[in-house]
C-alpha cells in the first residue's frame, strides 16, 4: 500500500494530489467539536494566506492506536462517515496515511517526505497535543520551524469543564451517558445497518422490532435499554433500541441491538436504518415473565414518547 492516497471529497474517488494544500493534522475518531475547531480554523488559514491551496484533512486510514495499543480501539464512526463529516465541513481533500509505512520516519523525515513533498503542504493546523513521527518524538510546537510554514496551534476544548476527546466520548457511550456523548460530538452517536431477521418475537409481544449488528471495530455503547431515533427512506422514527444479549427471550452471547420503531408499520428486512442513541432508560436484565416484559416496554414506549432532544 502507498504511503498516503489523495481522496476528492467531491465524490469519493482517489485522485493526484493538489499542488498546495492547507493541511487539518489528527486522527479525527467521531470528527467531534474539537476536530471541527481545527477543520474551521484550516479553513480561516486558507482564506486568508494561500486562497489558491486545497483544504485537506491528514490521518490514518487505520487509526494508529491499532498499532500501537497491540488491540484495535472501538471507533466511534466509520471512515465512510468520517469523510461525509470532513466534506460537510468544507474540506476538500482527505490525505490518508498507512501507518505501517511511515512509523519509522524520524520527525525531520516526516515533515519532509510526507508533508512537504507529498502533500504539498504550505501551511497546517493542529491540536495542542499533535505528535508526529518515529516514537512520537515530533510534537506542535516543533511543526513549524520544521515545516518553515505557518502553524496553528489549537488549544484544547472543553465543554462544561471536560476537555473533548474521543476517549473521553468513548467512556460517556460506555458508562450509558449518551447525551454527554452528543455535547461533544454535536450530534448523537450513532450506527448504519441493515435490518435482519430475528426471531419474531417482538411481534408475539405486539411491539415488532428490527434487528441489527453493529459495523465491525465499531464502539457498542453499554448494554441496556436506550431512547433511539431510527432514520430510514428519509424518514425519522423515534424508537426504543435494546443493546446487549436480551437475557428473557433469547440468551445469546453475542451482542446485537433490537429496535421498536414507533408509528411504523412495513417491511424493512435488508435495508439500511441508522440508529442514534439519545438516551439510556435503564440496563438489560431479565424479567420474570414475558408479561412482565411486555408491561416494561410499554414504559419504556412512553419515555421515549415524552423524551425531548436538546440538539
Amino acid at each position: 500500500m502507498q504511503a498516503v492516497s489523495c481522496i476528492s471529497l467531491s465524490d469519493g474517488q482517489e485522485t493526484a494530489f493538489p499542488s498546495q494544500s492547507v493541511l487539518c493534522l489528527g486522527n479525527f475518531d467521531g470528527v467531534h467539536a474539537a476536530h471541527r475547531e481545527l477543520m474551521k480554523k484550516t479553513l480561516s488559514l486558507r482564506n486568508e494566506k494561500f486562497p489558491s491551496a486545497a483544504c485537506a484533512v491528514f490521518c490514518f486510514r487505520v487509526p494508529s492506536s491499532d498499532f500501537l495499543s497491540g488491540a484495535a480501539v472501538p471507533r466511534l464512526c466509520t471512515l465512510e462517515e468520517k469523510l461525509q463529516y470532513f466534506r460537510q465541513m468544507g474540506m476538500e481533500y482527505a490525505f490518508l496515511a498507512d501507518f505501517p509505512s511511515i512509523r519509522a520516519l524520524t520527525p525531520t523525515l516526516f515533515v519532509e517526505e510526507i508533508l512537504k513533498n507529498t502533500c504539498h503542504c504550505v501551511g497546517a493546523v493542529c491540536g495542542f497535543n499533535f505528535a508526529f513521527g518515529q516514537n512520537a518524538d515530533g510534537k506542535a510546537d516543533m511543526l513549524a520551524d520544521m515545516l518553515q510554514a505557518p502553524v496553528i496551534i489549537q488549544s484544547e476544548v472543553c465543554i462544561d469543564g471536560a476537555r473533548v476527546s474521543s476517549t473521553r466520548i468513548r467512556e460517556y457511550l460506555l458508562m450509558g451517558a449518551p447525551e454527554k456523548a452528543t455535547q461533544m460530538l454535536l450530534r448523537p452517536y450513532s450506527f448504519c445497518a441493515e435490518v435482519v431477521h430475528g426471531k419474531a418475537l417482538g411481534h408475539k409481544l405486539g411491539t415488532p422490532t428490527i434487528n441489527q449488528f453493529f459495523p465491525s471495530a465499531l464502539l457498542i455503547p453499554r448494554h441496556g435499554v436506550y431512547v433511539t431515533d431510527c432514520e430510514t427512506d428519509g424518514r425519522i422514527y423515534r424508537g426504543v433500541s435494546n443493546v446487549g444479549l436480551r437475557p428473557t427471550v433469547d440468551n445469546s452471547s453475542s451482542a446485537n441491538c433490537e429496535t421498536y420503531l414507533l408509528d411504523f408499520s412495513g417491511d424493512l428486512y435488508g435495508k439500511l436504518v441508522r440508529v442514534s442513541f439519545l438516551k439510556f432508560l435503564r440496563p438489560e436484565q431479565a424479567f420474570d415473565s414475558i408479561d412482565t416484559l411486555r408491561a416494561q416496554i410499554q414504559c419504556d414506549v412512553k419515555a421515549a414518547r415524552d423524551y425531548q432532544t436538546t440538539l
